[in-house]
């Protein structure tokens, strides 16, 4: 199956991983620390796995519009994962908090798809790159 990545990259952050873990989670806020974030916020309360979330990306030439995807996985000050799964069809976009020896943590930061849609995002995939680099360094630069 074809697969592409549009996130593999690792960032520090000189927090305990549960620290930035809820900073992360603070999903209403994620457009005033993130230049490529108009707006988010979960729609059927907290997060868990089945919880549909809502983001407006800023992609250059391109007017905010909505997105609404179920959370796929969620372990509380670990790991989340979002995106479209199906059958012949994946993007997957899945944020890791590991510790690091001294108290701060990794954050990895993946996007991916497989299938169909790995053709569908190939007109868009420097947007997807750039988008994802920003977000995954603004979220780092907050600690």
């Amino acid at each position: 199956m074809l697969k592409r990545y549009y996130a593999d990259m690792v960032t520090e952050a000189a927090v305990p991983p549960a620290q930035a873990f809820r900073f992360f989670c603070q999903v209403n806020d994620w457009q005033d620390w993130s230049s490529v974030i108009h707006k988010a916020r979960l729609l059927n309360g907290e997060w868990r796995k089945g919880s549909l979330l809502l983001f407006m990306p800023k992609l250059p030439g391109l007017p905010p519009a909505p997105l609404v995807v179920p959370i796929l996985e969620f372990e509380e000050n670990h790991r989340i994962t979002w995106g479209i799964d199906l059958p012949f069809a994946r993007m997957l976009h899945r944020f890791t908090f590991t510790p690091v020896e001294g108290g701060s943590c990794r954050i990895h930061h993946e996007e991916w798809s497989e299938g169909i849609v790995s053709l569908l995002t190939l007109p868009v995939t420097r947007a997807l790159r750039r988008f994802n680099d920003r977000f995954a360094r603004e979220l780092a630069a907050m600690f």
